[in-house]
């Protein structure tokens, strides 16, 4: 377990580096760059399985970002720590990225903020493009319901982390909240694997 937290943290470290030419922006860059407090796991299970985008299932750690662009198109972004994608919705905008765990091409966070800003770098989002159902509260949740689901909200962020066994890795699911208001106007989850030694 203490090589699951450290490889967390280097992880989540990595992944704070700044951005030069392209850059992330909004909950995109809050779940990348790790403003969430994920030190402990704070969930007995892993509350987020297939998120289902339309018709598009994502699986972190499964899909592909070339598996987005196939389905929603848009322009795949780098900056040498992550790869993306991002789409500005109406009234929304939401991020699929990857970092180098994920080899720069696995989808290994999502992310979606309740917006009318169109964020620079993001595509207009297609029809075909809606909001995440994670399987859990989402956009506009209000913070009752994530107490009801997980035990605990308060104040303007909530973070939440389940590490479980794998076959070959551990594996440290994580989900941060931004709140105003008393509804969820953010969302970013995402899963990062640790090999195991056998």
């Amino acid at each position: 377990m203490r090589l699951l937290v450290a490889a967390l943290v280097s992880a989540l470290a990595l992944a704070a580096t700044p951005a030069s030419a392209a850059s992330l922006g909004g909950m995109g860059a809050a779940i990348f760059g790790n403003s969430f407090n994920f030190s402990k796991a704070n969930l007995e299970k892993a509350p987020v399985g297939d998120i289902l985008v339309g018709k598009t299932k994502v699986k972190l750690q499964a899909t592909k970002l070339k598996d987005i662009q196939k389905a929603f198109g848009g322009t795949l972004q780098a900056d040498g720590s992550a790869s993306w994608l991002c789409y500005n919705g109406e009234g929304f905008a939401l991020w699929f990225i990857s970092n180098a765990l994920g080899g720069q091409e696995f989808v290994m966070m999502v992310a979606a903020e309740a917006t009318s800003k169109a964020y620079a770098g993001c595509e207009a989002a297609p029809a075909t493009l809606t909001l995440p159902q994670f399987g859990i509260p989402g956009l506009g949740a209000p913070v009752a319901e994530l107490k009801a689901t997980f035990g605990a909200a308060s104040g303007s962020k909530a973070a939440y982390r389940n590490d479980r066994a794998g076959g070959y890795a551990d594996i440290a699911q994580y989900i941060g909240y931004v709140l105003k208001s008393g509804k969820v106007t953010g969302i970013g989850v995402g899963e990062t694997s640790v090999p195991t030694a056998h």
